[in-house]
């Protein structure tokens, strides 16, 4: 029951990791390989907020969403408005 269970877990991860990286390149045609990173940080900042700072389980995955989105509207501002606005010569 507990492979089970792992798996469901595992095939969701990766269902929902797989469902972002489209929409994203649906939305903008220009895919963002930083996408896998993106869900590491909010990993790691979920995290550093329950083992390092002793906050609450789900205080801290409200924070990790929040930081990811941010890290995420920073590096589309930055680096990817950029990019889609070069012209190929």
């Amino acid at each position: 029951m507990e492979i089970l269970l792992f798996g469901i877990i595992n095939s969701v991860t990766l269902s929902l990791t797989a469902l972002g990286f489209t929409l994203v390149y649906s939305i903008s045609r220009l895919p963002n390989f930083a996408h896998g990173a993106l869900y590491v940080t909010g990993g790691y900042i979920v995290w550093l907020c329950v083992n390092r700072l002793g906050l609450h389980y789900i205080l801290s995955i409200v924070i990790g969403i929040a930081a990811t989105a941010i890290i995420g509207a920073l590096m589309y501002r930055l680096i990817i408005q950029r990019i889609r606005g070069l012209q190929i010569s």
